[in-house]
C-alpha cells in the first residue's frame, strides 16, 4: 500500500513537472529549401557546438554562416571557413536570442531556446526546442498578433497549449513534434517579453481543456464565422460533443463577417462535376435556370442537387477557393454570384467573435465554455500524465 502511494506522489509531481519544465521540438522555416543561412548572436550567453564535442562559448556578438555541403555543414566566420560537421546547435541560456538571416527572407527571423541546424538531403534542417510556456506567445503573437484585449490572449494562450499537448506527435516520422507552419500552428518565433500577449500566457499557465473523459480536446478556432458555427462532422466527418453549431452575433460587425465572389456556370458546373462523378448540370437549377438560388438560413452542410450527387459544401470551398461554406448562390444572366459569411472552417471558437466578447468584458472561462459545449478547463496537475503522451 505504501508504494502504491509512493507511486501516486510521484506521478502528481511528474505531472507537475511536465507542466512547468516540458519541451518541444518546433521545425522552423519548415518547407523551405534552404542552402544557407546565416545565425547572428543577440542575447544571452549560449554555447556554441560543432557536432557534439567541439564547443566554445561565447560572450559576445557573433555572426556564423552555415552552408550545406553535400551531406555537412559548412560553418564560416567571416570569409574564413572555422568547421565542417554534422550539425550545429546553439544552447542556450535562459536569456539566448538568435537571429537567423537569409537574402530570401522579407523580414528577421529571432529565436529563443535551442537551435539546431543540419543537412537533410542537402537542404538545412532547422529545430528551435524550447518549453512550452515559452513556445506559446511566439504562437499566439502568429496566430493573433498584437493589440489584442488581455483576456483574449489568456483565451487562445489556452486553446493554443491544448492544441500543441494533444499534437506532439504531429511530425513524429520526422523527428520534431510540430512545425511553424499553419496546418500544425503558425510559429513567429521570439516574442517581446512583457507584452499583454506574453501576461495572457503566464497567466494561464498549464490550463487546458479537456472533454467529459478529461480527455484534451480538438482545439479548433476559426478567423470569423458568419454568424453561426459549424458542427464537427461538417468538416471533418468526425463528430465531436463539444464542437457543436451554435449561433453567433458577436462576430456579425467585424470585417471578415462577409464576402462575395462571381463565377461563370460552365465554371461552376465544371467544378460541380469533379466533385460528383453523377452530376448533371441539367439536374442543377443553379446551371440551368435564371434567378435561381441557393440559401441557407442556418448553415447547412451540403449542397444538394439529387440523391446521387449530395456535395459536401466543405468540397466546394476548397474547389473554389472561398473563404467559407457559409453562402448564398445566385444565378443571374449566366453568372453565379456568391454572398458570403464569415471566414475559416467555421468549426470551433471564432476570434472575432471572441475578441469582441472580451472587449464587453466576458472572461476567458465564459468565452471558452461558450464556444466549447460540455468541456471543463483544467490545470494539468489534474490530467493523467499518461493521457496526452502516450
Amino acid at each position: 500500500m505504501q508504494r502504491f502511494y509512493l507511486f501516486c506522489i510521484l506521478c502528481f509531481l511528474q505531472v507537475k513537472l511536465f507542466a512547468v519544465t516540458a519541451e518541444v521540438k518546433i521545425g522552423v522555416l519548415y518547407g523551405l529549401s534552404l542552402t544557407e543561412i546565416n545565425a547572428i548572436h543577440i542575447a544571452g550567453n549560449p554555447k556554441i557546438y560543432f557536432d557534439t564535442l567541439a564547443y566554445f562559448r561565447t560572450d559576445s556578438i557573433f555572426s556564423i554562416k552555415i552552408i550545406s555541403v553535400n551531406d555537412s555543414l559548412n560553418i564560416y566566420a567571416g570569409d574564413s571557413m572555422i568547421a565542417r560537421c554534422k550539425s550545429f546547435i546553439i544552447e542556450p541560456n535562459t536569456k539566448t536570442v538568435t537571429r537567423l538571416n537569409h537574402p530570401d527572407f522579407k523580414n528577421e527571423k529571432y529565436y529563443a531556446g535551442k537551435i539546431s541546424i543540419s543537412n537533410n538531403s542537402g537542404f538545412l534542417f532547422i529545430l528551435n526546442t524550447l518549453e512550452i510556456e515559452n513556445y506559446l506567445p511566439g504562437v499566439l503573437e502568429a496566430e493573433v498578433g498584437i493589440n489584442r484585449p488581455p483576456e483574449y490572449y489568456k483565451v487562445q494562450a489556452i486553446i493554443c497549449r491544448t492544441y500543441t499537448l494533444s499534437h506532439l506527435r504531429r511530425h513524429e516520422m520526422e523527428d520534431f513534434n510540430l512545425c511553424d507552419k499553419e496546418h500544425c500552428q503558425a510559429f513567429k518565433g521570439y516574442s517581446k517579453t512583457g507584452t499583454e500577449l506574453q501576461k495572457g500566457v503566464q497567466k494561464t499557465e498549464g490550463i487546458v481543456i479537456v472533454d467529459n473523459e478529461f480527455t484534451l480536446i480538438t482545439a479548433a478556432f476559426h478567423a470569423n464565422c458568419g454568424g453561426q458555427t459549424v458542427n464537427s462532422e461538417d468538416v471533418w466527418n468526425k463528430k465531436l460533443d463539444y464542437l457543436r453549431s451554435i449561433k453567433d452575433t458577436f462576430c456579425l460587425r467585424q470585417k471578415s463577417a462577409v464576402w462575395s465572389k462571381e463565377i461563370s456556370v460552365a465554371k461552376w458546373s465544371e467544378s460541380m462535376q469533379k466533385l460528383c462523378k453523377n452530376y448533371q448540370a441539367e439536374q442543377d437549377s443553379l446551371a440551368q435556370n435564371n434567378d435561381a438560388s441557393f440559401l441557407q438560413f442556418s448553415r447547412k452542410r451540403s449542397y444538394h442537387i439529387n440523391d446521387l450527387c449530395d456535395i459536401p459544401l466543405k468540397d466546394i470551398r476548397n474547389t473554389l477557393g472561398l473563404k467559407s461554406t457559409y453562402f448564398n448562390a445566385f444565378n443571374k444572366n449566366g453568372q453565379i454570384l456568391l454572398s458570403g459569411k464569415g471566414f475559416g472552417h467555421g468549426a470551433g471558437l471564432c476570434q472575432d467573435g471572441a475578441i469582441r466578447m472580451s472587449k464587453l468584458g466576458y472572461s476567458y472561462k465564459s468565452i471558452l465554455h461558450f464556444y466549447y459545449q460540455n468541456v471543463s478547463i483544467v490545470h494539468l496537475d489534474k490530467l493523467d500524465f499518461f493521457k496526452f503522451n502516450e
